[in-house]
């Protein structure tokens, strides 16, 4: 008999990421929570293209691996991973012999990118650290922009290098040095690409390029100059060295102009925004919360004139392919699933992850010409099999302004005449719920609950209209939307009790799950995490708060009166529903502060309520939290949501 999933189930499940091939083997990351250590760790392993046999390891069972880096001439794998109190870089020959620790110094190491003909290997660190003190020393802090969710106060003072490293020889030497960050993503013998801020001094520019650093002693060129202004990254050089292929986006709505894939070129400039004629978004913004160490990288070269892009569609993460001749698109990698991280073999193979529903992670190989799928190895084919897992069904309702929206229900893995059901709201609001493993919906529907998930206006996949429709109406046509999408849930499954709904959410998700908390009483029982309930005091003290608002709001700390407005704290008063707030104390995305202004307004206002705070975690908890923490926090949710749920008559 299946077994209902469990919290402590994050310590079985096994996400694959950053698969790479030298055309006989696929070699990968596989990532697993160590409950030990109370820390996530990952490997590097492998198997057989063919038909994914031999698994072997390739990395250090003392050293948990960050990113992978295949040599062009797949001779050789670059790591960085994780020793002592530091990252380090590690290379490793594929024909057998022990890693070697490249690096041994005392700063992190990260971004390992082999030049092209795979003579060189660069990687980025810093320079400048302060040494540690026994004592107490005071921070100053005279930038806008001195924090950031999961690394505290910024660093001042250091020094970003990109060294290039000659494996020969062993020589390293500092090819690029700035005051300011940047990402080296691709290199060749001419030149590397990189992308950083374009005005870093500049605190209310917000534009990120893709630059051109040639070796011949020329002048550094942005190549995305013909959108300046726009937000750009992730560059990678076609095989022949002219151009250079790049994820971003315009920013004529910041942050939420859509994203697509450009192509320049090095030597004009020439700037083509290949997705313009269809209205996608090229990247991945699934709200799911069972993959690690993803590589990130959305935008590939299958060959000269052939680029491979990874769309977020409907609740899908699509891969697709588009003939730069002919604007040709053709459908890869498509279905009721996600496309959660891959790489090109070669012009006739893909290798990639993917996730659904009810399978956490898979590793696969695509025939690009023939469309046929090989999978190589599932680590979580015994677990899925001993588990009951429920796959959501999608539904569609009219919401506000008769618009149509999406969402999936997850009944309860054990049916009942009667049974309660959580409303899950998602968060960003640019993300979506779609069709990838949820551990924690699959535990909600194990515990009886069904499970409510909707996409409503604002969110992302649904084209640019639908996602820049919450800016500057917050709790509006949002709200209504999950009210009715509520409403439809109830109407596909007649089991679902009306007075037995809950209702949670993060981020974007914790604020609605206030503004429902605070301006309707269908719900007996609210759970709120990491949550916005005052935009004027977060304003000042969220590391994103000084641009997001305005942004998100269209209003600037000179109107406070419009702040208030759309403030869930404004409407205490009228909140009835029992509520459960959780927040990590190293929250710097929805500071502490948020949870407990709202715990305090709460209880002034007589509502039943807890605040519950979480040491050593930051914004993301609930994905890369430690371990016993983000189990701890699944419990009490549903700890609380069985508390306040009324007892029902069976018969």
């Amino acid at each position: 008999m299946a077994t209902c999933v469990q919290p402590e189930d994050l310590f079985a499940l096994r996400p694959l990421a950053q698969p790479v091939s030298d055309g006989q083997r696929v070699y990968y990351l596989e990532s697993q929570l160590d409950q030990q250590k109370n820390l996530s760790c990952a490997t590097i392993d492998s198997v057989n293209l063919v038909d994914g046999s031999d698994h072997r390891q390739w990395s250090p069972n003392d050293v948990s691996v960050n990113e992978l880096a295949l040599s062009p001439d797949k001779q050789r794998l670059a790591f960085t991973g994780v020793v002592g109190d530091h990252v380090q870089l590690f290379l490793v020959p594929l024909d057998g012999g022990a890693p070697e620790q490249i690096t041994h110094g005392d700063a992190d190491v990260t971004t390992p990118v082999w030049t092209t003909d795979g003579q060189y290997l660069y990687f980025q660190t810093t320079t400048g650290t302060a040494k540690p003190s026994d004592q107490p020393t005071v921070q100053v802090i005279d930038r806008l922009q001195y924090q950031a969710n999961g690394q505290g106060v910024l660093p001042t003072g250091l020094t970003y290098q990109a060294i290039r490293y000659e494996w020969t020889t062993h020589d390293q030497v500092v090819v690029l040095e700035r005051e300011h960050p940047f990402h080296i993503t691709d290199a060749n013998q001419k030149g590397l690409v990189f992308d950083c801020d374009r005005m870093p001094d500049d605190e209310h520019d917000f534009s990120t390029g893709v630059f051109w650093h040639p070796f011949d002693g020329s002048v550094e060129r942005l190549l995305n100059q013909a959108v300046a202004m726009g937000a750009f990254g992730l560059g990678k050089l076609s095989p022949d060295g002219q151009r250079v292929l790049m994820w971003g986006q315009d920013n004529h709505i910041p942050n939420v102009s859509q994203s697509h894939a450009w192509v320049a070129e090095i030597t004009t400039g020439n700037l083509i925004d290949l997705t313009a004629p269809r209205d996608v978004e090229v990247g991945d913004m699934l709200a799911i919360d069972s993959q690690q160490r993803l590589s990130g990288q959305w935008v590939a070269w299958l060959d000269d004139q052939t680029v491979i892009l990874l769309e977020n569609e409907h609740g899908r993460l699509n891969l697709i392919s588009q003939d730069l001749r002919t604007d040709t698109v053709k459908p890869l990698l498509s279905g009721d699933r996600a496309i959660c991280d891959f790489s090109v073999v070669d012009d006739q193979t893909i290798v990639f992850t993917e996730s659904t529903m009810t399978s956490v992670s898979h590793l696969k190989a695509l025939d690009v010409v023939s469309g046929d799928e090989q999978e190589l190895v599932n680590p979580n084919a015994t677990y899925e099999a001993k588990h009951a897992l429920v796959a959501g069904q999608r539904f569609t309702f009219k919401g506000a302004d008769n618009w149509d929206i999406e969402g999936w229900y997850f009944p309860p893995v054990t049916p009942a005449a009667k049974h309660p059901a959580v409303l899950y709201v998602h968060g960003g609001p640019q993300v979506d719920f779609g069709y990838g493993f949820y551990h924690e919906l699959q535990y909600l529907a194990g515990q009886g609950y069904g499970v409510i998930t909707i996409n409503p206006r604002g969110g992302n996949s649904y084209g640019q209209t639908f996602e820049e429709a919450v800016i500057g109406h917050y709790g509006e046509g949002d709200f209504e939307d999950l009210m009715r999408g509520t409403d439809a849930a109830l109407k596909l499954d007649a089991t679902i009790d009306p007075t037995q709904l809950c209702v949670t959410g993060g981020s974007y998700g914790g604020f609605m799950t206030n503004w429902i908390e605070t301006h309707t009483s269908r719900f007996v029982a609210a759970v709120t995490q990491r949550s916005i309930s005052n935009w004027i005091s977060f304003y000042g003290t969220s590391d994103i708060g000084y641009f997001f608002t305005p942004w998100e709001l269209k209003q600037n700390m000179q109107d406070i009166s419009t702040l208030w407005h759309f403030s869930p704290l404004a409407y205490v008063q009228q909140a009835t529903t029992p509520i459960l707030i959780l927040h990590g104390e190293e929250d710097l995305r929805c500071p502490t502060t948020q949870g407990k202004e709202f715990f305090v307004g709460l209880k002034e206002a007589g509502v039943e309520t807890q605040l519950v705070l979480f040491p050593q975690s930051n914004h993301e908890l609930s994905r890369s939290g430690l371990p016993n923490l983000r189990i701890e926090r699944l419990k009490r949710i549903n700890q609380w949501f069985k508390a306040h749920l009324p007892v029902i008559d069976q018969k």
